[in-house]
């Protein structure tokens, strides 16, 4: 290999041991490669594009957001013709609808 074509030396980063385990865990949470943890931390720089997974908080929310979902078509399916239980179900429906709602606005998402 000629010096023109060498690759530089990367930098690496390694986090004193009281330390590691919060450090990956920020870059977990975060949802962004180590590199772009770091670059983030150091220049608060914009990741150059979007994070190839998301935060774990997000997937939380998206996996309730489906539970909200999938409970919300098993009480349809056992929706009551009328009497005490109708209102009961209709209850339990504005319930699961203000959990959508609070679960779309944690996301960033418009309803």
């Amino acid at each position: 290999m000629t010096d023109e074509s060498k690759r530089e030396a990367p930098i690496s980063y390694r986090p004193p041991a009281h330390l590691r385990a919060q450090f990956r865990a920020r870059v977990e949470k975060s949802g962004l490669s180590v590199n772009a943890y770091i670059t983030k931390a150091i220049f608060d720089a914009v990741p150059p594009r979007q994070s190839r997974r998301p935060a774990l908080a997000q997937q939380d929310l998206a996996r309730l957001l489906a539970e909200t979902a999938a409970l919300r078509a098993r009480l349809d399916a056992l929706a009551p013709a009328g009497g005490p239980e109708a209102a009961l179900y209709e209850e339990a429906v504005r319930s699961l609808h203000d959990i959508r709602l609070l679960l779309m606005q944690a996301m960033g998402r418009a309803p």
